[in-house]
């Protein structure tokens, strides 16, 4: 029977680095990983982010880094090349910002209801002219 731990945390048996694998990118994983505290490189499988077997050190190039990693002194290690960059907003977004009410004070108080222009290039708009 294989080895199955759910396991989205890769702890380095060399650094005792702890290493959070994000699940959007790691939930079905088979590769190589790079710890975030010594750059050892490791071969890991996921399945359901059930770990498929303990770690297995691998030779370079890492095919991911880790989305966050604390040190054995739980100290975050959140250097360019060691994580993962965060997510962004999709550069093709053609989406309008809800506009903002503000008071007489000058405080934002809440979205206003849309108009049918505010929703061009949205999903909602179908619902606005019931397309």
């Amino acid at each position: 029977m294989p080895f199955k731990e759910a396991s989205l945390i890769l702890q380095c048996p060399k650094c005792d680095t702890i290493n959070y694998l994000d699940p959007f990118t790691f939930w079905n994983f088979k590769g190589k990983i790079k710890c975030a505290g010594c750059d050892a490189i490791w071969e890991y499988a996921l399945e359901n982010g059930h770990r498929q077997g303990p770690p297995k050190e691998g030779k370079p190039p890492h095919d991911k880094l880790p989305g966050f990693a604390q040190s054995k002194d739980w100290k975050p290690i959140t250097t360019k090349g060691k994580v993962a960059d965060a997510p962004q907003a999709r550069e093709d977004f053609q989406g309008k910002p809800i506009p903002i009410k503000k008071s007489v004070r000058g405080k934002a108080v809440s979205g206003s209801p849309l108009t049918g222009d505010d929703l061009i290039g949205s999903i909602p708009k179908m619902f606005y002219t019931g397309i």
